[in-house]
């Protein structure tokens, strides 16, 4: 008798499930004749049950955009993270098929690599507010929390059909809480018999760093200041661009056109990821996957 090795039989259990459930190039086929466009609803919330439905059996891929609440400057909305994993993915889908669950803009460590902690001043408040009177659980504990909260959305994703699940971090250090809980999750939904289930995690800069040279974790700089400008122009004021900002000499690169031009390759690049994992499922279920 032939021994198997385990990356053998855990390939062979996910491609017994995926090829039971019809998943093939055609689906990238399908997912290409959908209504396209910024008309298309692709946001799960408001679509109904049958349109959710149709769009899942054309393209099984669903979106989870994720980010925080904090101070990005005078000009920038607070929700800017997660606003702008958001219209990343909703672009990925209207482009590409699949639908976008809701952001994800609580859970994350308060107190580590979060900026609001430093912007009491700003907000009118006392420093207190961000101390251990509003802070009941440590770093580790929080850092858990939101391990389980990521986990459990995703698995709640999964049980609604969805094979592929794609987690846009807009805050760059949930990159790593993403690819964390990806990891848990798809120990136990990869080798789902009826419906196993992948996912990848993104950014974005990381995908195109070698096409812009300001691609990077920067922090309402030119980089985020210009996708949000143009994913969504209202909601930048460059009328209250800080004076620091301004002395930095920041403002003068805050571009709709390099935002577009930004967006723009980072889809390019997430698709291109997203059909191949559609098209060749197997690739992507073993342990060996890359995050």
């Amino acid at each position: 008798m032939k021994r198997i090795s385990r990356r053998e039989f855990i390939q062979d259990v996910g491609m017994a499930g995926l090829a039971a459930g019809a998943i093939s190039s055609a689906a990238v086929s399908e997912a290409a004749a959908q209504p396209r466009g910024e008309s298309v609803e692709v946001r799960y919330e408001m679509l109904k049950p049958a349109q959710m439905v149709a769009r899942r059996k054309a393209f099984p891929v669903a979106y989870l955009p994720i980010g925080t609440l904090e101070w990005h400057d005078e000009h920038n909305p607070l929700g800017l993270d997660a606003l702008k994993a958001h219209g990343i993915a909703v672009e990925c889908a209207r482009r590409g098929g699949g639908v976008v669950f809701p952001a994800l803009f609580y859970g994350e460590n308060r107190i580590e690599a979060q900026v609001d902690t430093q912007m009491a001043d700003e907000y009118e408040l006392p420093k207190e507010n961000f101390g251990q009177y509003f802070t009941p659980f440590s770093v580790a504990e929080q850092a858990a929390a939101y391990q389980h909260l990521l986990i459990h959305i995703l698995n709640q994703i999964a049980s609604m059909g969805f094979r592929f699940i794609i987690v846009s971090a807009g805050h760059y250090p949930l990159l790593d809480h993403g690819r964390g809980a990806m990891s848990v999750f798809r120990q136990t939904a990869r080798r789902c018999p009826h419906q196993p289930v992948t996912g990848w995690v993104f950014t974005g800069y990381e995908l195109v760093g070698e096409q812009f040279a300001r691609a990077g974790g920067d922090h309402a700089g030119p980089w985020e200041t210009s996708i949000m400008m143009a994913l969504d122009p209202k909601s930048v004021d460059l009328s209250l661009v800080s004076e620091g900002v301004r002395q930095s000499g920041a403002a003068k690169e805050f571009s709709a056109d390099y935002g577009r031009k930004a967006v723009d390759a980072i889809v390019a690049r997430v698709l291109e990821r997203v059909n191949d994992m559609v098209k060749n499922p197997g690739k992507y279920l073993g342990h060996y996957t890359s995050m």
